[in-house]
C-alpha cells in the first residue's frame, strides 16, 4: 500500500512539474492602434512584476510569461489594456486613443514624451483645437489658443503677415519670431507656404527645458508642426470645401461732406493770408449737385475666400501614405488686392526588414500669387488707404465727372479731370509670385532593442519674384518707383539640413530613461537680383520687357551664405512615475561670427514632481498634481547674414575732368570680429492640477527671461569714417504669468461641454543699453506719414518696455490774451505741451512714455457644446493694456478730411480741441493721438452638423459634415480707428523691433461668414 502511494505521489509530482514547466511560454503578437497602424515602443509588462519589453518598429513584441499571468499593454496617448494568458501563444492587441490628458503625447525637440513625464512648459494643440474659418496660415489656427503666445496682424490684407511673439520681445536688432520646425525641418518663417489643412498638431515650446535643444535659435520659443501621415487600414478619400464672404467695417471714421470741406478749407486759407480756394458760387453749386464722394465706399468692396482640400490616406502592413492637394483663393475687401495659394503634399512611410527599419519622406510644394496693397511691404506711402485719408470729397468719380456739364467742369475743376485717389490701386501693377519646395527624408533603424538610429536629410527652396510698374501718365510718385518705371526682383533661397540622431529608451524596475544624442549640419545660400528701367516707348510693355526702357535704373544684387553645425544631447529620467529630471546640452557653431566666437554652449535642466503618484497622496477631488521648474540658456543668432562683417559699397559717380564719370568703393560698415550671439537665461516654474478625474485641469506658471549681449549699434568717433559698429551690449527682461484652464463635462441627456481659457501676462523692460554720449534713449521706428517726418514715435530706453510710444504731453491750446513761459513764441490757437523737466522750455527733453505698443495681457476663451449631431463653438479673444498712435486721425486733421477737423481752434471756435496751426516736427507725436487699443472680440462662432451614420451607410460615405461660421463678428473696444488689432509697421528681423503701436493706413480685419462641408469616402 505504501509503495502504491509513493507511485501515485511520484506521478502527481511529475504531472505538476510538467504542467508548471508548460506554463512558461513565449508570447508574441502585434500592438496596433484602432486604425490598424503599428505602435512602436508600446510597453508590454507582466502585471505585478518588473518583467517587460517594448514593441518594435512594426508593433511586434515577444515576451516570456506563464499561463495565468496578465500582460499589461500601454502606449503614450492610448488607453492601457490587460490580457490574461491562457494557452494562447499569439496575442494581438488594439489600443484605443486615451481621453485622459496624462497619457497625451507631447512632441518636443528631436523626440516626444508622455505629458505626465514632461518637465518643460509646452502647449500642445491638436487639429480639433484649431480656430475654424478661413485661414491663410498656421498663425490664424492658433491665435488666442496657447498661453504666452501673442499673435497680431502686421497687415490684414490677403496673405498679410502675422507677428508671433512667445513670451515677449527678447531682442532689438535680431529676429523675434519663433523658430518653426515642420516635420523635423527648421524654418525661420512660414510665409503662408504651409497648407493649414495638412497640419495634424502643433507644439509650442516656451521654456529653456524645451527650447535649449535648439541652441542659438531657441531664445524666442519653438513651434513644432506635425503634418498628417498615412495610417494602416482601409484607404480613405476626403474632400473639404468652404466659401466665405467678407466685409470690413469702414464706418469708424467720419469724413466731411463736400460743403463742410470747402468751408473749412477756405477758413484755413484766410488764416494763412491767401485767397480762398472755393468761391461762394462754387460752394452753392457743389451743394446743389450733391457732389460729395465717399471714397472709402468707392475703394472697399465685398471680399471672398474659397478653399478646397482633397486628401487620400491609407496603408497596409508595411506602407502608409498621405497625399493632399489644396487651393486657397482670397479676394480682398480693398479692390485689386488678392492672394492665391496652391499646394501639394506627399508623406509616406515604409517598413523594411520585418519591421527593423523604417524609411519615410515628407514633400510639399506650394505656389502663391499676390496683388499687393502698396509698392513696398514696409511702406506707409504707397497704398490706396493713404489716398483715402487725404481725399477731397468734392472730386467726383470718373463716371460722375463725365456726367457734369461743361459749365460745372469749368467752375469746379477748371476743365481739368481731377486726380482720383484710387489711382494708385487702379493703374499700378504690383504682383508677387512665390514658389516653395520643402522635402526631407529619413531612415530609422533599431541598432538593438532599446537603441534607435535616425538619419534625416532635407532641403527647402524658395523662389520669390516681385514685379512692379507705374504707367507714365500716373501722378503718383511711389517711394520705389516714378511714373513710367518698371522693376523686377528675384530672390532664390536654398537651405539644407542633415541630422543624425540616436535615441535610447529603456524601462527597468522603477526607472525610465530616454536619452537623445545627435549631430546636425545646416547650410544655406541666398541670391538676390533687382533690375529696373524707365522711359518706355509704350506702357503696354509694363514690367515684361525691361530692355525696352531708355533709362536703366540702378540694379541691386547680392549673394549670402551661412552654416550651422551642432551637437546636441538630452536625458529624460523618470523614477517610479514620481520624480522627473531633464538635462539638455547643445553646442552650436555658426558662420555668422568671427573665428574666436563661432562656438557656444547652451545648457538647460528641469525637475518635476508628480505628487499625485505618491502613496501618501489620497484625494477624491484632486486627481493630478505636478510641480515643475526649469532653468537654462538659449541663444539668438538670427540676424541678417553679414551684419557683423565689414562691407563696402559703390560710391556716387565723380568726375576729375568734367566729362568722364568714375565710381569708387567706400566703406559702408565696419565689422566686429568679437561679435557673439545674444543669450537668454530662462527661469520657469509651474504647477499642473487636475480635479474630478481631470474633468477640470489647470496649468499655472511663471517665467523670467533675461537676454544679454544685445546686438546694438555703438557710436564711433568721426575720425573712423563710419558712424557706428555693431556690438554686444545691453539687456532686456521679460517676466510674466500664464494660466490655462480646461473643463470637460458630459451630461446624462447627451450634451457635452468643453471650455478652455488661456491667459497670459507679460512685462517687458529694457534693463541696459549702450547709448551715444549725452543720450538717454535710442530712437526706434521712424514715423513717416504722408510726408510728415516727425522722428521716432517709439524708443528704447532703460526702464521702459520695448515698443514704448514716446512723445509730448498735450495740455491744451493757448487762448487770446494768454502767454506761455515755456513756449514764448506761441500764438493764440497754438498747442501747449507739458514742461516735463521743468527747465522752462519745451524741447526733446520733455518727452516721456505716452503709450505701450505691445499688450501686457492676452486672453483666449473657447466654449464648445455638442448635442447629438450638432456642435456649437464660440471663441473670444481679448487684449488689454495696450496703446496705439492713430496716424489716420493725424492725416485727417492735416488734410481736413475728417469730422475731426471741426475740432480745430479758430477765433470763432475758442472751444476747439485741436490747434489752429499744424504741429511741427516731432511734436506730432503727443498723447492727443494715442488711444487705448484694448479690446474683447468674438473671434469665431461655428455651428456644424454631422449627417447621421445610418444615412451615410446608405449612400456609401464615411462622414459628411456641414458647417456655418462667422469670424470677427463683434468687438468691444474704445479705439476710434478701424481695428485695434492691426499695426502698420511690419517687423523686419533686421530692423528695430519697436514697430508696434502705429495705425497709419492699416488694412483692417474683416468680418466673414463661411459655409463649408467635409465629406469622406
Amino acid at each position: 500500500m505504501k509503495e502504491k502511494l509513493l507511485k501515485i505521489l511520484f506521478v502527481a509530482m511529475f504531472v505538476f512539474c510538467a504542467r508548471a514547466q508548460g506554463q512558461t511560454q513565449n508570447i508574441t503578437g502585434i500592438v496596433a492602434d484602432q486604425d490598424g497602424g503599428p505602435l512602436m515602443g508600446a510597453s508590454v509588462i507582466v502585471k505585478g512584476t518588473d518583467h517587460g519589453v517594448m514593441s518594435d518598429l512594426d508593433g511586434s513584441y515577444s515576451i516570456e510569461a506563464n499561463e495565468g499571468d496578465i500582460l499589461v499593454f500601454s502606449f503614450i496617448g492610448f488607453t492601457t489594456k490587460e490580457v490574461k494568458i491562457n494557452r494562447q501563444t499569439t496575442i494581438n492587441v488594439t489600443l484605443e486613443e486615451a481621453l485622459n490628458q496624462l497619457d497625451e503625447v507631447v512632441i518636443i525637440g528631436y523626440g516626444n514624451v508622455k505629458k505626465e513625464d514632461l518637465t518643460g512648459s509646452v502647449t500642445v494643440l491638436s487639429q480639433d483645437e484649431f480656430n475654424t474659418g478661413p485661414s491663410a496660415g498656421l498663425e490664424n489656427l492658433i491665435q488666442g489658443r496657447a498661453t504666452g503666445v501673442q499673435i497680431t496682424s502686421a497687415s490684414s490684407e490677403p496673405g498679410g503677415e502675422l507677428l508671433v511673439r512667445i513670451r515677449g520681445n527678447n531682442s532689438v536688432n535680431s529676429n523675434n519670431n519663433p523658430l518653426y520646425v515642420v516635420d523635423g525641418f527648421p524654418m525661420e518663417s512660414l510665409s503662408n507656404s504651409i497648407n493649414p489643412a495638412d497640419i495634424e498638431s502643433v507644439s509650442v515650446l516656451k521654456d529653456a527645458s524645451a527650447t535649449a535643444i535648439y541652441g542659438t535659435r531657441g531664445a524666442n520659443g519653438v513651434v513644432i508642426i506635425t503634418t498628417k501621415r498615412g495610417k494602416k487600414g482601409k484607404s480613405s478619400i476626403s474632400y473639404s470645401g468652404n466659401y466665405s464672404i467678407q466685409k470690413a467695417d469702414i464706418t469708424a471714421y467720419d469724413f466731411l461732406n463736400s460743403v463742410d470741406y470747402a468751408n473749412i478749407k477756405n477758413k484755413i486759407d484766410i488764416t494763412n493770408g491767401i485767397e480762398p480756394t472755393y468761391s461762394s458760387e462754387a460752394i452753392n453749386r457743389i451743394e446743389e449737385l450733391g457732389l460729395s464722394t465717399n471714397w472709402m465706399e468707392e475703394a472697399f468692396t465685398t471680399g471672398s475666400t474659397s478653399e478646397h482640400q482633397l486628401s487620400v490616406r491609407g496603408g497596409n502592413e508595411n506602407t502608409a501614405m498621405f497625399f493632399s492637394a489644396g487651393a486657397f483663393l482670397w479676394d480682398g475687401v480693398v479692390k485689386n488686392t488678392s492672394f492665391d495659394r496652391f499646394t501639394l503634399r506627399l508623406n509616406a512611410d515604409q517598413s523594411l526588414l520585418e519591421g527593423k527599419m523604417k524609411v519615410g519622406i515628407n514633400t510639399s510644394l506650394s505656389a502663391t500669387e499676390s496683388d499687393f496693397l502698396g509698392f513696398s511691404a514696409n511702406s506707409l506711402q504707397d497704398n490706396i488707404l493713404r489716398g483715402l485719408f487725404r481725399a477731397n470729397p468734392i472730386v467726383p468719380t470718373s463716371e460722375a465727372f463725365e456726367g457734369l456739364s461743361t459749365e460745372d467742369k469749368a467752375l469746379l475743376f477748371n476743365n481739368t479731370r481731377p486726380i482720383s485717389p484710387l489711382q494708385t490701386q487702379e493703374i499700378m501693377d504690383n504682383q508677387g509670385s512665390n514658389y516653395y519646395v520643402l522635402s526631407n527624408a529619413f531612415i530609422e533603424t533599431s541598432i538593438f532593442k532599446d537603441l534607435v538610429y535616425k538619419i534625416r536629410g532635407g532641403a527647402r527652396v524658395v523662389n520669390q519674384k516681385t514685379r512692379q510698374f507705374l504707367p507714365s501718365y500716373s501722378t503718383l510718385v511711389a517711394s520705389s518707383l516714378e511714373p513710367g518705371a518698371a522693376r523686377q526682383s528675384h530672390l532664390l533661397y536654398k537651405y539644407y539640413t542633415l541630422e543624425n540622431i540616436l535615441t535610447y529608451n529603456k524601462v527597468f524596475d522603477k526607472h525610465h530613461i530616454n536619452a537623445v544624442l545627435g549631430y546636425t549640419h545646416e547650410w544655406g545660400e541666398s541670391e538676390y537680383l533687382s533690375a529696373g528701367a524707365k522711359d518706355f516707348t509704350t506702357d503696354a510693355l509694363s514690367f515684361y520687357s525691361l530692355q525696352g526702357g531708355a533709362t536703366i535704373l540702378p540694379p541691386n544684387s547680392y549673394i549670402a551664405s551661412n552654416e550651422l553645425v551642432s551637437y546636441l544631447s538630452r536625458v529624460n529620467y523618470v523614477y517610479d512615475d514620481r520624480y522627473l529630471l531633464t538635462l539638455t546640452l547643445r553646442r552650436d557653431g555658426s558662420s555668422k561670427f568671427g573665428e574666436g566666437n563661432k562656438w557656444g554652449n547652451f545648457p538647460a535642466g528641469a525637475i518635476a514632481w508628480n505628487v499625485h503618484n505618491e502613496s501618501f497622496f489620497k484625494s477624491e477631488v484632486v486627481s493630478r498634481l505636478k510641480l515643475r521648474s526649469s532653468f537654462g540658456i538659449t541663444g539668438n543668432e538670427r540676424f541678417r547674414i553679414g551684419l557683423g562683417q565689414s562691407t563696402f559699397s559703390p560710391s556716387a559717380p565723380v568726375t576729375t575732368d568734367g566729362t568722364n564719370l568714375s565710381i569708387g568703393t567706400i566703406s559702408s560698415r565696419v565689422g566686429n570680429s568679437d561679435l557673439q550671439w545674444e543669450e537668454t537665461k530662462k527661469l520657469d516654474v509651474g504647477i499642473e492640477l487636475g480635479l474630478f478625474d481631470n474633468r477640470l485641469t489647470m496649468e499655472l506658471g511663471g517665467y523670467k527671461n533675461n537676454t544679454t549681449k544685445l546686438l546694438l549699434q555703438k557710436t564711433l568717433e568721426p575720425s573712423s569714417g563710419v558712424a557706428s559698429i555693431l556690438t554686444n551690449a545691453g539687456e532686456i527682461e521679460n517676466k510674466g504669468i500664464e494660466l490655462s484652464l480646461n473643463f470637460n463635462q458630459r451630461f446624462n441627456n447627451g450634451l457635452s461641454w468643453t471650455s478652455n481659457l488661456a491667459f497670459s501676462q507679460n512685462e517687458n523692460e529694457v534693463v541696459e543699453l549702450v547709448l551715444p554720449e549725452g543720450a538717454d534713449f535710442i530712437p526706434g521706428d521712424q514715423a513717416r506719414i504722408d510726408g510728415l517726418v516727425f522722428g521716432s514715435y517709439s524708443v528704447l530706453k532703460e526702464g521702459l518696455p520695448v515698443g514704448s510710444i514716446y512723445g509730448y504731453r498735450f495740455e491744451g491750446i493757448l487762448q487770446p490774451g494768454q502767454t506761455s513761459d515755456a513756449q514764448p513764441q506761441a500764438q493764440a490757437g497754438d498747442p501747449l505741451f507739458k514742461d516735463i523737466n521743468g527747465d522752462g522750455q519745451i524741447t526733446g527733453e520733455d518727452k516721456e512714455l505716452i503709450g505701450n505698443g505691445y499688450a501686457k495681457y492676452n486672453v483666449g476663451f473657447n466654449n464648445s457644446f455638442n448635442y447629438k449631431n450638432f456642435t456649437l463653438s464660440l471663441f473670444f479673444t481679448g487684449v488689454f493694456d495696450v496703446d496705439k498712435l492713430n496716424g489716420n486721425n493725424i492725416i485727417g486733421y492735416q488734410y481736413n478730411t475728417l469730422e475731426l477737423a471741426k475740432e480745430r481752434w479758430t477765433p470763432d471756435n475758442l472751444n476747439g480741441t485741436l490747434p489752429q496751426r499744424l504741429w511741427q516736427g516731432d511734436r506730432w507725436v503727443n498723447d492727443y493721438f494715442v488711444e487705448d487699443a484694448s479690446y474683447i472680440r468674438l473671434k469665431n462662432v461655428t455651428l456644424s452638423y454631422d449627417i447621421d451614420s445610418n444615412v451615410l451607410d446608405k449612400i456609401g460615405l464615411s462622414y459628411l459634415q456641414l458647417s456655418l461660421s462667422g469670424t470677427n463678428l463683434l468687438t468691444w473696444d474704445s479705439y476710434s480707428g478701424f481695428d485695434p488689432e492691426v499695426n502698420s509697421k511690419r517687423d523686419a528681423g533686421t530692423n528695430l523691433n519697436t514697430g508696434a503701436g502705429l495705425d497709419a493706413y492699416a488694412y483692417p480685419n474683416q468680418k466673414s461668414f463661411t459655409l463649408g462641408f467635409k465629406i469622406g469616402i
